[in-house]
């Protein structure tokens, strides 16, 4: 029989053998990650993603703004709308072949063509981009073109200063026709179950900066395991799950704000997206904004906000020179019944009919106190609330096809920018899982592409207002980063919004007193 201290002890050996001296062992929850950057949204892929892959631009691993990347440099033209960017001579794939702008352009292509693609309408604001993943037009009508090996012109449909800080994500990265073959700073060497481990890419145009030779990710849950790995020194960092009270070093524990918001969102019935012949008969209530606006009344939000770091009122994450419209700060729940009376009466429902409203969440994600509360604030208003747990490894994954009412949702902003959020709700846009649209909020943000950056985030904040009306989203909470790593001995990483912290900057900087063959013995 295994015993907890034989896994261990296997646990140890691993990271001892695979890391050695220029190694570097992370350990994370476990999760299965999907090493496709183009089909993936999840940001725990995020982390390892962006040491495989990357794009023109890269995220600055201390104030997030872009660096340049593959590309090398860039100009606009007068009317802001054409960008012709040039590649560094020396970039390549992990195989030694040369990254030229055809690979940036096949990347991009292959990323509108891929329909799975949850970041592929954000390219939208290159010129015939919307009507090739549409199916509506051809792939040399798209405004991407190579003018030679280094360059690249980029045609787009209104002004985007934004665009490097958009490129930075990884689902825009450059990728070969080969999975298997990275355009980042390390490779994928070997996996199993619960590890990856990463090698250094001798042909990554900054090699001679990259200064580990191999990460290794191991995956555990344990969080009494994890403290003491990273305590014996066998762990340089550790994401999320430990037992703080286990740590010795509490100057290593690393608390931020993360650029994200937990919210609940409704999602439209098929009928009301127009993608199915239903029966108009078939009265769905949450198609309706005056239903979900009585709902947004009576919500608990003091309860379901309890033990909240930081409570969201809104649903973009407060951003400097960002005016935030009205958010939702209490409860009124004779208001509400008032509310959902008048929709009852608008939309001939009888007072007394009881109105199902099925919300799908992932375990633990709601206590049994939250569920509760939850549904003694709906109950005075006739509605039905029915909670359908799903296991988290898919939950995501089975939200566009789910029947569900109701969905729990925690986004962390991609790029620094209010539509980092507001594209989730953008009629068209690949990452609208919700099915709602509006005209005046798509034109709000349409508006905002090519404005200067008060009047970008006026519009913005005025698009934002329109959805919170709509009662299509409820604000729960901002997110706080966790994390566990020694910055006397590790270098390269600080805690930052995105929480994303890019691998090819790490270093140690000095040699760790590590007990492993101690603890082998």
């Amino acid at each position: 029989m295994r015993t907890k201290k034989n896994i261990l002890c296997a646990v140890l050996c691993f990271a001892a053998v695979m890391c050695g001296a220029q190694g570097f062992v992370i350990v994370e929850s476990v999760t299965r990650h999907e090493l496709n950057p183009q089909v993936t949204s999840y940001s725990s892929d995020s982390q390892i993603l962006n040491g495989l892959f990357e794009g023109l631009f890269s995220y600055n691993p201390l104030t997030l703004e872009p660096d340049y990347a593959i590309a090398s440099g860039f100009k606009i033209s007068r009317d802001k709308k054409r960008w012709t960017i040039t590649l560094r001579e020396n970039a390549r794939f992990s195989n030694g072949e040369a990254i030229t702008a055809a690979s940036v352009r096949y990347s991009w292509l292959h990323l509108l063509a891929t329909k799975e693609a949850p970041y592929a309408s954000l390219l939208d604001i290159i010129e015939n981009a919307e009507n090739y993943r549409s199916g509506l037009c051809a792939a040399d009508d798209v405004g991407i073109s190579v003018l030679d090996d280094r360059t690249l012109a980029v045609r787009l449909t209104a002004p985007a200063n934004y665009l490097p800080r958009l490129l930075c994500h990884s689902a825009f990265s450059v990728v070969h026709r080969i999975p298997t073959v990275y355009s980042g700073a390390y490779m994928l060497e070997d996996q199993d179950e619960k590890s990856y481990l990463l090698k250094k890419n001798p042909y990554y145009w900054d090699a001679q900066n990259v200064q580990l030779d191999e990460i290794t990710f191991l995956q555990s849950n344990d969080d009494v395991e994890n403290a003491f790995l990273f305590n014996t020194g066998n762990a340089d960092w550790v994401i999320n799950n430990v037992n703080v009270d286990m740590v010795l070093n509490k100057n290593a524990v690393q608390v931020g704000g993360e650029f994200g918001t937990s919210y609940y969102f409704f999602k439209l019935s098929p009928r009301a997206r127009g993608k199915t012949d239903e029966n108009p008969a078939d009265f769905n209530p949450w198609d309706f904004s005056e239903f979900r606006n009585a709902v947004m009344e009576a919500v608990p939000w003091d309860a379901l906000r309890a033990n909240a770091a930081v409570p969201a009122k809104t649903f973009v994450y407060p951003l400097t020179g960002y005016d935030a419209p009205d958010g939702f700060d209490y409860t009124d729940t004779d208001e509400a019944v008032r509310m959902m009376n008048a929709a009852r009466e608008k939309h001939n429902i009888s007072l007394d009919k009881a109105l199902p409203l099925v919300f799908e969440v992932s375990e633990f994600t709601l206590s049994d106190e939250k569920k509760d509360a939850l549904k003694n604030a709906l109950s005075p208003l006739g509605v039905e609330l029915v909670i359908r747990e799903i296991p988290s490894s898919f939950y995501l994954a089975n939200v566009p096809n789910s029947t569900a009412d109701l969905f729990a949702y925690t986004w962390v902003g991609d790029f620094a920018d209010p539509l980092a959020f507001l594209e989730l709700f953008r009629g068209g846009s690949s990452l609208n899982d919700s099915g709602w649209s509006d005209p005046e909020y798509d034109a709000l943000i349409d508006r905002a592409a090519s404005a200067s950056d008060f009047e970008r985030n006026r519009l913005l904040s005025q698009a934002e207002k329109i959805l919170l009306d709509s009662g299509m989203v409820i604000p729960i909470f901002h997110p706080v980063s966790f994390n566990l790593i020694n910055l006397s001995e590790t270098g390269g990483w600080s805690v930052n919004a995105f929480d994303i912290h890019p691998l090819k900057y790490l270093y140690r900087k000095e040699s760790k007193k590590s007990i492993r063959n101690l603890v082998m013995r």
